[in-house]
């Protein structure tokens, strides 16, 4: 495809950023933590928000060690935290607070991305055509370029639901989104190079481990290596920046390591960090179902950035040696590295892909046929118009009761949920729809021939799905994920109960980092894990769950080891879910006789 001046419009800085904060801020506020990866993701920067700063050394959920992740996400939501508190905003406005990290990790990688296709689409190997003298200049062609590669970004489904949840891999996305900017600069400024690769390594190390950016590492030193003008000089130099940069880091984490309880958690993060690795752990394998797996999340995950970036790579398949096409393709070979070596049904894992894909997406969109291009304008159209009917069906079903085979449905998935129609909601839904409609108009009837105009209905539609989503479908999602009712209950039982006997903390068994986690938040009572770091004799209260899919075989096993010396004084479960119930027991007089005269 030709490339001219006249046709290579570039977005406005205020749009493309505008675009950002468009997709990250809804679903961020006006909700509580949902299970499970959200809410353990939360209890991780709640926790470090009620703690002083000379104990973040040591991860926790209340007080139950915590390893699965890293520090840096949860120790920027706990000092949004810290600061909400500071503020004296209301107590629950502080989960609100701490996903304001997700916006800061959405921006640095939009950031990195944008930046890396730019400098990339600078070079003379992917200039465009220029048969009549009429192509744009490099610096207008990268720019558009990499506008692109932002829509390319923001419209992968993959990303949509597990950006707006405290987890560690949208840090991580960010860390390792500045390392590919590295390795793209080692093309021309080595010592710059070396300060990103030290910046995403510090990054990304801190928010996971070092399970994804290892492999990465490597494979874009290679790739950036081989390059005939990086002589060993300019390597050297660059070793050198990202090396004084990582040294003054890796002294702090050490010393915080040093400090109370830091090296348990640190032997522990680094077992988990070797048990992510199949090849490590004996006890798995990667085998052919595995392989089914990750074909199948790689499919939706990935949407639509990689058929694109494949398109990209079979149409420079003879300049696949290139700089501007080997370091990106060097990222993501070390992504599907990731998932090869790692665990291919979490989501997680699928993370890396997403800033050398959308690289790669990007650049190849100039090579596009109008017929391929079409063809992506109208399935965007057809299927996100379609997502967006069933969208509003469901709403209308769920809330005046039709059609009532639909409202069935949704009374099963969230039985007890009185509906209401709130205005705010509802005017953004229909502004949401609105703006889509003039916007497929805008498509089809400009002719406009940017070179991001494949990306547009797309990146448009999944914003669109979202905002319905997070406007029409937000409190139901809410009353079905969140503990807050659950969290509730319990308090005025132990309240209750304390009115009579003066009780005071519970000892929690068999719960899971969620559901402790958002425990926590929404009681009023004080958790203790039996046989933690406060013995579980300590306690006047038990919080135990069970399953009834499993016979309730835990309950069972307890009261005929506790017999005599809990009281069952509260059963309950949350209305959306049939199977998970939670039991509360008080101690008995005569258990605390026992231990009075134990003590004694």
């Amino acid at each position: 495809m030709v490339i001219t001046a006249a046709n290579n419009t570039r977005l406005s800085r205020r749009l493309l950023w505008g675009l950002i904060l468009l997709y990250i801020l809804p679903g961020l506020f006006a909700r509580t933590p949902w299970k499970p990866d959200d809410a353990t993701g939360f209890g991780q920067s709640f926790t470090f928000s009620q703690l002083p700063f000379s104990e973040w050394a040591m991860s926790l959920i209340g007080d139950r060690l915590y390893v699965e992740g890293g520090l840096l996400s949860a120790w920027l939501s706990g000092l949004f935290g810290k600061l909400a508190i500071a503020v004296n905003l209301p107590h629950n406005w502080l989960d609100d607070a701490m996903r304001l990290g997700n916006v800061f990790w959405m921006i640095l990688a939009g950031w990195a991305i944008w930046n890396t296709t730019y400098r990339l689409a600078k070079r003379v190997e992917l200039q465009p055509e220029d048969p009549l003298g009429t192509a744009p200049t490099r610096v207008d062609y990268a720019r558009a370029v990499a506008d692109a590669s932002v829509l390319c970004f923001l419209g992968t489904l993959g990303l949509l639901v597990r950006s707006h949840m405290q987890v560690p891999e949208i840090a991580e996305l960010a860390g390792i989104s500045i390392m590919l900017l590295g390795a793209v600069r080692s093309l021309d400024r080595p010592i710059g190079a070396g300060w990103m690769l030290g910046a995403g390594i510090a990054i990304a190390f801190f928010a996971r481990g070092w399970a994804h950016w290892l492999p990465f590492l490597l494979l874009l030193l290679a790739s950036s290596m081989t390059h005939s003008t990086l002589r060993f000089g300019l390597l050297r130099r660059m070793t050198r920046a990202a090396t004084v940069f990582a040294i003054p880091f890796a002294i702090w984490f050490f010393w915080l390591m040093s400090q109370k309880n830091g090296e348990l958690w640190w032997n522990a993060w680094n077992e988990w960090n070797v048990r992510r690795f199949l090849i490590l752990d004996p006890t798995q394998s990667f085998d052919l179902t595995k392989l089914v797996i990750t074909l199948k999340t790689l499919t939706w995950f990935l949407w639509p950035i990689l058929p694109m970036a494949c398109w990209t790579i079979w149409r420079y398949r003879k300049a696949l040696t290139e700089p501007s096409i080997r370091i990106p393709l060097a990222g993501a070979a070390a992504g599907v590295l990731v998932l090869l070596i790692t665990n291919p049904a979490d989501e997680a894992n699928y993370f890396p892909l997403l800033a050398p894909l959308s690289v790669l997406a990007a650049i190849g969109l100039s090579t596009m046929k109008r017929g391929l291009i079409s063809l992506i304008d109208w399935f965007a159209v057809l299927w996100f118009t379609f997502a967006a009917v069933l969208v509003w069906l469901g709403w209308t079903a769920a809330t005046f009761g039709f059609p009532a085979k639909i409202a069935a449905n949704f009374e099963k998935l969230s039985p007890g949920y009185v509906p209401d129609v709130i205005g705010l909601e509802l005017a953004l839904a229909f502004l949401a729809s609105f703006a889509w409609i003039r916007l497929i108009v805008w498509r089809t009837a400009s002719g406009s021939r940017a070179l991001w105009r494949p990306m547009v209905l797309t990146t448009g539609g999944v914003i669109l799905l979202w905002l319905l989503m997070m406007t029409l479908w937000i409190p139901r999602i809410d009353y079905a994920k969140s503990f807050k009712s659950l969290g509730d209950a319990i308090t005025r039982s132990v309240l209750d109960h304390q009115s009579a006997v003066g009780r005071e903390c519970v000892a929690d068994y068999n719960l899971g980092y969620a559901q402790r986690a958002t425990l926590q938040y929404h009681t009023k009572v004080d958790f203790i894990r039996k046989g933690q770091f406060k013995e579980a004799t300590e306690c006047e209260y038990l919080l135990l769950q069970d399953d009834t899919r499993q016979s309730l075989k835990i309950k069972v096993d307890f009261e005929s080891r506790a017999s005599g010396r809990w009281e069952l004084i509260w059963t309950g479960n949350r209305n959306s879910d049939r199977h998970e119930f939670f039991f509360l027991y008080a101690r008995t007089q005569q258990a605390e006789q026992r231990t009075e005269n134990s003590s004694r």
